[in-house]
């Protein structure tokens, strides 16, 4: 080699180096929305001068069964082939497939040179008028995940230390950035997954497990925070105090699951027929419910207490089921305390056991 040669190529290898030192520092910044900018000028890096004459990556799926063109840098004039490479069956091309799996690196200085075996990998590059190819594979902890590749469209070459070199540079960097983003979409996801939980915990702190419906706590809350936004608007609610008759004989005759199964369709029909937008139900005690229905009037609350009574006497089980409703429809004030307005819708349910059960009263 000439010294003008040796100092030609010396520069070039220093132009490369200060370029990738670059790009590295960019694709570590860079987003995972910003990462795909950063590798394909990364691509670009490695194909510069007229080096190369397409850069690619591709990802290998977690069983090898197929590989696709992620990202792709093409020189001026040469056409790209990302879109029609994604998918790409390993019995499309098994020679290229084991030869990466095996070596890591694959090196074609002449394709017209390749070996019978290679046959569907030639047909590709004739295909994309490859002349010559180069692959190094990209490992993410010791795990072959994908490679990067280069191809030369208008010559062909023989592939030389620097050329690998500055290839694995490049699969590092990429892989580096895929990783980077990998543990954070995980961190994301188990973020994601922790709030959920955490929601759920909440709810299950406000649910009754056998009815799905709220539980006292609750209840407690949505009297409170309805308290007090209908008394800032002025404007009517009704509480609902819903009693199973004869409950306690109910289980010594027929056992809890007979009990459970009671409290289960008084749920249900609680659920069917207070179906209203914002209106909360809840199971109060042990053989209680509580309904919160804003805006609701004393005589759209009296139509449900009807409906309601006629519902639960028409649930399936071993002894007929009814049960006591007390209503308080009111306009909340100031004073308004949620221990008063339980007071009064409980006064009102004691009133209705006292007249004969299955049957409404309205507090005063």
């Amino acid at each position: 080699m000439t010294t003008e040669a040796r100092t030609k190529t010396t520069h070039s290898t220093v132009q490369f180096a200060y370029l990738i030192s670059q790009i590295s520092t960019s694709l570590i910044n860079a987003t995972p929305t910003e990462s795909a900018k950063h590798i394909e000028h990364a691509l670009a890096a490695l194909g510069s001068n007229d080096r190369k004459d397409r850069c690619y990556v591709f990802l290998f799926s977690d069983d090898y069964q197929e590989m696709s063109n992620t990202h792709e840098w093409v020189n001026q004039g040469i056409s790209a082939h990302k879109d029609d490479l994604q998918h790409v069956p390993a019995d499309a091309m098994p020679w290229f497939f084991h030869e990466m799996q095996v070596e890591g690196v694959i090196l074609v200085n002449d394709t017209a040179q390749l070996p019978d075996e290679a046959a569907g990998f030639k047909t590709e590059l004739l295909r994309e008028n490859i002349q010559s190819m180069m692959a190094v594979g990209m490992y993410l902890e010791g795990r072959l995940i994908g490679f990067v590749g280069c191809d030369l469209v208008h010559r062909s070459c023989t592939w030389g230390d620097e050329d690998v070199r500055q290839m694995r540079l490049v699969a590092d960097m990429i892989t580096n950035t895929i990783a980077r983003h990998r543990t954070e979409s995980r961190l994301q996801q188990m973020e994601a997954e922790l709030r959920a939980a955490n929601t759920r915990l909440a709810q299950l702190a406000h649910e009754d497990g056998l009815t799905e419906l709220k539980n006292r706590r609750g209840l407690d809350a949505a009297l409170s925070s309805e308290l007090s936004r209908l008394q800032r608007k002025q404007q009517q609610l009704t509480v609902m105090m819903i009693d199973i008759d004869h409950f306690k004989h109910l289980n010594d005759q027929h056992g809890h699951m007979v009990g459970d199964a009671a409290l289960r369709c008084v749920a249900q029909e609680l659920k069917h027929t207070l179906q209203r937008s914002g209106e909360t139900i809840g199971r109060f005690g042990g053989d209680e419910f509580l309904a919160i229905c804003p805006l609701l009037t004393a005589e759209e609350a009296q139509q449900r207490a009807t409906s309601l009574l006629g519902g639960i006497s028409a649930c399936e089980g071993a002894a007929k089921l009814t049960v006591s409703i007390g209503l308080y429809t009111f306009i909340p004030t100031p004073a308004t305390t949620s221990d008063e307005v339980l007071r009064k819708v409980d006064n009102a349910v004691y009133r209705a056991k006292h007249k004969g059960r299955n049957c409404f009263e309205i507090a005063s």
